[in-house]
């Protein structure tokens, strides 16, 4: 697992420091040892292998059911150390949850997008409460961080790493189950403190370089699915 991730990294970070400008904030935010969730604002498919490589330790990260879609798929995802979630809201993550919360409890790192998707607060759609139900449960710290870029050819990508949030107040007592309120609490904190980070790097040209990308994959995926004609 872990010679296979490192051979995706590796292949990656040359791409990325060939093609972009990778500028780096606080990776040593990042313990050496210990288990602790990471989470971060999504811009591209590619972000993830940034923020995995940005650590030597092992990352293993959730990710969209649509990525395992074939055998074969699913095994190299998994030898990635990638665990398998749900979007339809159909409540059947209950073995995914638990793996990621055995993950952290055993001091790995977990990496988590709570916008479930690229730019999911531009959209207007809620975070997810995963995060600080993993964190909690397992009683681990998270740990937020932020990156922005458009991923093209000569451009800058920007990434920052926060040092780790303590929510230990927020912790479930001996015996009891985590609070749904904390959740919400906990949560909402995290995704203030991405926003801040994520503005504390950005500039108008990034963002602008980033609408841009992010309009012209939205119009390849529409043309690709047949709900775009071109005369």
């Amino acid at each position: 697992m872990r010679f296979m991730r490192k051979c995706v990294v590796v292949f990656f970070k040359i791409k990325h420091n060939l093609c972009c400008k990778v500028e780096n904030i606080g990776l040593e935010n990042i313990p050496k040892e210990g288990g602790y969730v990471l989470c971060a604002n999504h811009i591209h498919w590619q972000d993830p292998i940034l923020c995995v490589g940005s650590t030597k330790r092992m990352v293993y990260a959730i990710a969209k059911e649509e990525l395992f879609s074939t055998p074969f798929k699913a095994w190299v995802m998994r030898r990635l150390g990638l665990i398998e979630v749900k979007r339809d809201g159909s409540g059947s993550n209950k073995e995914a949850i638990q793996e990621a919360v055995n993950k952290v409890k055993n001091g790995d790192l977990l990496l988590i997008y709570p916008e479930g998707t690229r730019f999911g607060l531009k959209k207007g759609l809620k975070p997810k409460k995963g995060v600080a139900f993993i964190a909690l449960e397992a009683k681990v710290p998270i740990i937020p961080m932020a990156m922005v870029g458009s991923f093209k050819r000569g451009s800058l990508i920007r990434f920052i790493v926060d040092k780790p949030m303590d929510i230990s107040e927020y912790y479930p007592k001996e015996g009891e189950q985590v609070n749904p309120r904390n959740v919400v609490k906990v949560t909402n904190m995290v995704m203030d403190r991405i926003v801040e980070l994520r503005d504390s790097i950005n500039t108008p040209e990034i963002e602008k370089e980033m609408n841009e990308a992010e309009e012209e994959r939205e119009k390849k995926k529409l043309l690709k699915e047949g709900k775009v004609w071109i005369f």
